[in-house]
């Protein structure tokens, strides 16, 4: 995820722009668990985790956040009810979520985060190489066929979590390989290189 777009669109105060987040039929279980640890060098008050997801299909690039969960005893632990909703998923069929610890005191709640203040204001910390990960049971280029390499097509349909991969090519932009839920590690905001994905 760009730092810079992250910075551009995340905020805490009433601009905020909720959405609703029910989806009228899963495809994936009930209940989905990330967890993972927590650098301790986090405020000792930080103790929620969200899950932020950036869709970059349409214009203007935006974010959402869909899923919370707890922090304890340098431990994360977020489960999602359902599916993340359609407007946080990209117009062919994928998800990024960015898993995240607010800054204490901070809320954000389930919706479209709309254009404002820096993300270092409300996020303490973020998972920069680990990320959830949503795909569709088959993707939707309008007709076109996806390069080779496409890195979407290794994840299964549902929900699942990936590790940031290089561009074997060099390329400017990251992929991500599936990887356990189960092995998110949250770092310090200022100090994470964010998987740069798109």
């Amino acid at each position: 995820m760009r730092l810079a777009y992250l910075t551009a669109t995340l905020m805490t105060s009433g601009l905020l722009a909720t959405a609703g987040c029910e989806t009228d039929e899963p495809t994936t279980p009930a209940l989905r668990t990330l967890s993972g640890t927590v650098d301790a060098t986090l405020p000792d008050e930080a103790q929620t985790a969200v899950i932020i997801w950036e869709v970059s299909s349409g214009s203007p690039d935006y974010v959402y956040k869909f899923g919370e969960g707890t922090v304890s005893g340098g431990r994360l632990s977020i489960t999602l009810p359902s599916d993340p909703p359609v407007e946080a998923i990209n117009s062919y069929g994928l998800g990024v979520g960015l898993v995240a610890v607010l800054v204490p005191g901070v809320t954000l709640p389930d919706g479209k985060v709309a254009a404002g203040i820096s993300a270092a204001d409300i996020l303490a910390g973020v998972s920069p190489d680990r990320s959830v990960i949503w795909r569709a049971e088959t993707f939707d280029f309008g007709g076109a066929t996806p390069p080779a390499d496409f890195w979407p097509s290794d994840f299964p349909p549902g929900l699942s979590c990936g590790a940031c991969t290089p561009r074997p090519d060099g390329g400017s932009f990251d992929g991500f390989a599936p990887a356990a839920c189960d092995g998110i590690q949250v770092t310090a905001f200022g100090t994470a290189d964010i998987c740069n994905w798109t």
